[in-house]
């Protein structure tokens, strides 16, 4: 009987110490996942849909399928290359209720805010143009790494957006324009 109840111990004793070991490990890696941007489903997608970039739908969008990936790609691009030459020091965590709606939800609102001119392009874009774009954002979110915590980017809506607001941001952004291309596509 005292034999059954440390054999028992020691087995409870080993399972726990094994869970602790990989409780450590999960959180350790998704530490290190949360540290990465991954957008790797966005930027295929973003592929797929350049054979039909012409396409527009105006009923859904007043911008044909072309405009919506140029400008998701240069927003990806602005926002890193942005929170890159910030100074975290001068990082400022004052939130709102967009970016509470916008962070809780995943979801921008069609049709209510217009982009900055920055990432506004024209209309007539050149399947070049994406090509050249997509890889510019690639490069981008490779050196997502370099970030520092408070390396941020000030929206002209949201605020001051650090780096895992940005990420947070930039899946929804970009997530929002992939959804209205599907939209005109009726994929």
């Amino acid at each position: 009987m005292i034999i059954n109840s440390i054999c028992t111990h020691i087995k409870n004793h080993i399972k726990m110490k094994y869970l602790n070991t990989l409780s450590l490990f999960l959180l350790l890696s998704s530490f290190s996942i949360a540290q990465e941007m991954n957008l790797n489903k966005e930027f295929l997608k973003i592929e797929n849909y350049i054979s039909v970039m012409e396409k527009s739908e105006k009923e859904i969008s007043k911008a044909p399928v072309k405009w919506h990936l140029l400008h998701l790609l240069q927003v990806i691009k602005g926002v890193i290359d942005n929170a890159a030459s910030s100074d975290p020091a001068e990082f400022n965590s004052k939130s709102n209720l967009v970016w509470k709606y916008t962070s809780l939800f995943g979801k921008i609102p069609r049709g209510k805010i217009t982009s900055p001119d920055v990432v506004n392009p024209k209309f007539e874009i050149t399947e070049i143009e994406i090509r050249t774009a997509i890889e510019d954002a690639k490069l981008r979110v490779s050196q997502w790494g370099k970030l520092k915590q408070n390396n941020f980017y000030n929206h002209h809506i949201l605020l001051h957006l650090n780096k895992r607001k940005i990420k947070r941001f930039l899946k929804v952004h970009t997530r929002h324009h992939l959804r209205i291309v599907r939209d005109i596509t009726k994929d």
